[in-house]
């Protein structure tokens, strides 16, 4: 049995995508997580479907942690067995390409983010461009790329000339619906605390908007400026921080939400480009979703009818979209009929058949054709013609 090794930096308590990816493989293969640890971050795992390990880095982010992150996984794939490994996204491929070049085994990349254009790189040229001679270095010798969206596989296609296939941020099919209710007025944002990802304007939104209430959950650098925010604005009382939420337990918060909430303001390619986790999460609990001016989002909701789209992300007008869909029960009811419809459609397991042909085909040497060309991959070839408008 082959094995395979997924490799990511981070502490594989959150991540949602690595573990759905991982469990599927575990299906036919040997698999093997590995993640890092920090003084900070130290969590136990629930026990899972394939194996875990955590390297030790002393250091939470900046350089330092990156050198050290990929010299510690470097030295644990160089003295393991293995027959492919997984890089979960640029900033762990040069530890990975290298350690599969000098095993002379096989090297697959799963992009997760347009990540020379995320939000980190804005305002910081040095640093967007050390990361864009890293992509154009390592990806051209790395030649089975997946990605989370159409527009992300477009574009890498076009830079290095070579088929790129997109796997979706699906949810594993759920066993149930929630039952949400318009009069609880609760909003739910679940996911990374990053600039640009529309959490300033939503809790000044509800400045304006007194009956509505606000659960957060997640964690990162912008943590304590917007908890500094809500206390500036006296807000405390309607909205909550709940910090970093393990993904098993996450749908029994969704569950309770009026409005799941996706609000990335797309100032870079990266959020353009987005189609987040956790927008098709909301939709798999079968909650309706609020979301700003990412077009690929505001696509989604358009073609199944999900949601509400605000198109100026800006207080206000939060405010009033808000008003808006309070007024109503009985639009919001046809919303959550929708949401269960869509869930019905997008879910993890009709990707299955091509994440391991993807895999198939790297274990064998085979060059990756277009996505679109193969029969187990042709339920998430059909969900491109949702978006091919909107990119």
């Amino acid at each position: 049995m082959a094995k395979v090794i997924h490799c990511i930096l981070n502490n594989l308590f959150y991540d949602q995508r690595v573990h759905k990816l991982a469990t599927t493989l575990a299906q036919t293969h040997e698999v093997e997580i590995v993640g890092v640890r920090t003084k900070r971050n130290e969590v136990q795992l629930s026990p899972r479907a394939y194996k875990t390990h955590r390297v030790w880095v002393p250091m939470r982010r900046g350089v330092a942690f990156f050198g050290i992150a990929n010299l510690q996984i470097f030295f644990y794939l160089l003295l393991r067995r293995w027959d492919a490994v997984v890089a979960c996204d640029l900033d762990i491929l040069p530890a990975c390409w290298l350690a599969a070049r000098l095993r002379r085994r096989k090297i697959l990349l799963d992009s997760r983010e347009l990540y020379t254009q995320t939000s980190f790189q804005l305002g910081k040229p040095i640093k967007r461009r050390i990361w864009q001679f890293l992509e154009r270095t390592l990806y051209p010798s790395t030649p089975y790329i997946l990605t989370v969206s159409p527009p992300i596989a477009h574009y890498f296609e076009r830079k290095y000339r070579r088929p790129v296939w997109v796997i979706y941020n699906l949810p594993l099919r759920g066993r149930g619906f929630a039952r949400p209710r318009l009069e609880n007025r609760l909003l739910l944002y679940q996911g990374m605390l990053h600039p640009h990802r529309g959490l300033e304007e939503l809790i000044l939104a509800l400045m304006y908007a007194p009956e509505w209430k606000l659960w957060i959950l997640g964690d990162g650098p912008q943590r304590n400026y917007l908890e500094a925010l809500v206390q500036q604005q006296r807000l405390q009382e309607r909205i909550r921080f709940f910090g970093l939420v393990p993904f098993e337990a996450v749908a029994g918060y969704t569950k309770k939400a009026t409005l799941g909430v996706s609000g990335e303001v797309p100032r870079s390619l990266n959020h353009r480009y987005a189609l987040p986790n956790k927008v098709f999460d909301y939709l798999q609990q079968g909650i309706p979703v609020l979301v700003g001016e990412a077009p690929l989002v505001q696509a989604l909701v358009h073609h199944y009818g999900c949601g509400y789209a605000v198109k100026s992300w800006q207080p206000k007008e939060i405010a009033y979209a808000l008003e808006q869909i309070g007024a109503s029960l009985g639009e919001y009811e046809q919303k959550v009929q929708a949401a269960r419809a869509a869930a019905k459609e997008l879910h993890w397991e009709r990707q299955e058949p091509c994440i391991r042909t993807w895999l198939q085909l790297a274990l064998e040497g085979k060059p990756l054709p277009p996505q679109r060309t193969l029969e187990p991959c042709a339920s998430v070839a059909a969900l491109e013609q949702i978006y091919e408008r909107a990119s």
